[in-house]
């Protein structure tokens, strides 16, 4: 059985279809960004407040209480700014791939305080918060996750060699 000869246009219109159902890695990184704010989001409407442990920014409250002595009436605001900054970016990323690099520098200036964190749980022990060693794994997950990965996936747009 031979298979069917295709003509000009009939290969044209097969590979613009394939083409379009092909995913676009920029939109991979918005799909990535969109499904960390639903998870950001869902634990900063968590009933009777946030858990501190499954924040996924939890250097920023932790450098906004020790450094600035600020209190939740400031935090909780800066939490949400965040998450809306993150919707945002994620939004502008899907639409158009040139925003990813502003993503990548706002993204490494969001994680800064967290790797701070990180740093001064596993080197001091925790110090004030003295959490436990499974909190410690939790946030370098969580760390990995919501920072590091993205991180990589805009490198990875950008094109930077790795």
């Amino acid at each position: 059985m031979s298979s069917p000869r295709w003509t000009g246009w009939q290969a044209q219109m097969t590979s613009t279809q394939i083409g379009a159902r092909t995913l676009r890695p920029d939109r991979l990184l918005a799909g990535y960004l969109f499904a960390l704010c639903a998870y950001q989001i869902g634990i900063y409407c968590w009933p009777g407040g946030p858990p501190f442990i499954l924040d996924p920014r939890a250097g920023i409250p932790v450098l906004l209480i020790n450094r600035f002595s600020f209190d939740n009436k400031v935090i909780y605001p800066v939490e949400w700014i965040t998450a809306g900054w993150l919707i945002l970016m994620a939004t502008l990323i899907f639409f158009q791939r040139k925003f990813i690099k502003l993503y990548l520098a706002s993204e490494i200036v969001l994680a800064a305080p967290t790797a701070y964190y990180i740093c001064v749980l596993a080197v001091r022990h925790g110090g004030d918060f003295a959490p436990g060693f499974k909190d410690l794994i939790l946030t370098i997950v969580l760390f990995v996750v919501f920072s590091l990965v993205p991180i990589a996936l805009a490198l990875w747009q950008i094109g930077l060699p790795w």
